[in-house]
């Protein structure tokens, strides 16, 4: 008799396939289901969803679902991003929030996950994603958010006339604004922890969002961190570095906690620059790289341990040097280090003594490390690895890569998201995006003819790539999710 799949309701953050059908293939890899809205009912970008249609969608998919793993950024703003900017007022969200509480009452034996990311703050004047005002005040707003927080913290006396400075260049009107803004937000997530007091969340991320050390988010974070360990909620609430990955995460432990016959996946760390990692802050992020690395590991239902012997899978941690370049911004690594040939021979006789191998690639942000990648397929073919990720900040490469290893059990025998991380993080963000950025400007390409330049210059060459080192998988179709090349589908069909 065969055992019915079982399934999980969800609400990504939004559309984009990184955070919605890639999380549904790995789930499906753990014999799961995972049903999701339709693209198009997503929102698009600045775009917020139809919430009332979503809220309605979940109301009926709950029914049939086992479990739910819901953004509250999707459900109550319409997706992450118009989370930012959206005017509606704290009643008419607090509304949307309600539904959780009838969703409790209607399945109370089901799992509730949710996640909510505390609002970021940007460090440019790009405003694709931000406030309109952003383009004219973003930098100005974030030097006062950091040097306001950080003279609260230290006391320097040149942080806080920074700060006056800052906070004197950004109208009045601004400021009051954006801050309602951030008051609104956080008001909304003080809400979720009473809800996870209440037991109608059994399980909440609040994934800091493109943060740093210090800044108006940070002492948020301090704030709820508070709040949590006065209510006793510290086994039940986590609070680190993300966003886009929570969705892996939260499926990850979902599912890893429903089979009580196994014990947490356990990794070893293996670091290719150990000499530097320890004191690595990774770029948009409030902790040093290994502190997010455990927190990803924990909140995914995992473990690391001490020694190889007791491992299930190796975790390879790729840096090199003080600091993370970044290809979105076009920043080269501030103080590169040589690969170290023997962090590779280790990999290559542990792979040979049948030991798993997953590669989390942090040297830049938003794209891999193309020299370590050269040297790394010269002694150990790509398609010999359990996993890789490469994308965006390092909490959404970690977290992503941990929860396919915990959803895959470290033994990934079908290379499809291997074949995607790879031809996106290294062979797109790191490489390809860069040439299509220096010869063209997208602003002058219409959604089409951008998506058919990026196929020219991609599919070919990736394809190439793909058969060359094995992977087993060739692309069929590209789309650009949001119309800009920051982010990418690919469809892909077995070769072999």
């Amino acid at each position: 008799m065969s055992v019915p799949t079982r399934r999980i309701a969800g609400l990504p953050v939004d559309a984009r396939p990184v955070v919605r059908e890639q999380v549904q293939l790995l789930v499906s890899k753990a014999g799961w289901d995972l049903d999701m809205p339709a693209p198009a009912s997503l929102g698009h970008l600045r775009r917020p969803a139809e919430r009332d249609a979503l809220a309605a969608w979940l109301e009926n998919a709950a029914a049939g679902a086992d479990a739910l793993v819901l953004s509250l950024d999707m459900l109550v703003y319409g997706g992450l991003v118009p989370s930012r900017f959206i005017d509606d007022s704290l009643a008419n969200l607090s509304d949307r929030l309600d539904l959780l509480t009838r969703l409790r009452a209607a399945h109370p034996h089901k799992n509730i996950y949710a996640f909510a990311a505390t609002m970021r703050m940007s460090n440019n004047n790009v405003n694709e994603e931000e406030k309109l005002y952003w383009s004219d005040y973003g930098m100005a707003i974030w030097k006062w958010s950091y040097l306001s927080d950080r003279h609260a913290q230290l006391g320097e006396r040149a942080d806080g006339d920074g700060a006056e400075r800052a906070a004197a260049a950004i109208p009045l009107a601004v400021r009051q604004d954006y801050l309602a803004t951030r008051e609104r937000n956080l008001a909304l997530t003080v809400q979720a922890l009473d809800l996870v007091a209440a037991g109608v969340i059994d399980r909440l991320v609040l994934p800091q969002d493109d943060t740093a050390d210090f800044g108006f988010n940070i002492a948020e974070r301090r704030m709820l961190e508070q709040r949590i360990a006065a209510a006793g909620l510290a086994d039940k609430v986590l609070v680190y570095p993300g966003a886009d990955e929570v969705m892996h995460t939260l499926c990850a432990h979902l599912v890893a906690s429903a089979d009580s016959t196994r014990a947490p996946l356990a990794f070893y760390l293996h670091c290719s620059d150990p000499a530097n990692v320890g004191a690595l802050r990774a770029l948009y992020e409030d902790r040093p790289v290994l502190d997010a690395v455990r927190c990803q590991v924990v909140a995914a239902g995992a473990r690391v341990c001490e020694r190889i012997d007791d491992a299930d899978i190796v975790l390879a941690v790729h840096t090199r040097g003080a600091g993370q370049g970044d290809w979105a911004m076009q920043r080269p690594l501030p103080d590169p280090v040589d690969i170290d040939p023997a962090w590779i021979e280790a990999m290559t006789a542990w792979h040979s003594a049948g030991r798993p191998i997953a590669l989390v690639d942090l040297a830049y942000a938003n794209g891999a490390d193309p020299a370590m990648l050269g040297e790394l397929a010269q002694r150990l073919p790509l398609a010999a690895l359990s996993a890789y990720a490469g994308w965006n900040t390092a909490s959404n490469s970690i977290g992503s890569l941990v929860a396919q290893c915990v959803l895959e059990r470290g033994n990934a025998t079908d290379k499809e998201m291997l074949t995607l991380r790879l031809l996106e993080d290294y062979l797109w963000q790191a490489v390809l995006r860069q040439a299509v950025r220096l010869g063209a400007t997208e602003s002058d390409f219409d959604p089409a003819r951008l998506r058919q330049r990026v196929d020219q210059v991609f599919r070919a060459h990736a394809n190439a790539w793909a058969a060359a080192n094995g992977l087993g998988y060739e692309v069929t179709d590209i789309t650009l999710p949001w119309d800009r090349t920051f982010e990418i589908g690919l469809r892909l069909k077995r070769t072999a």
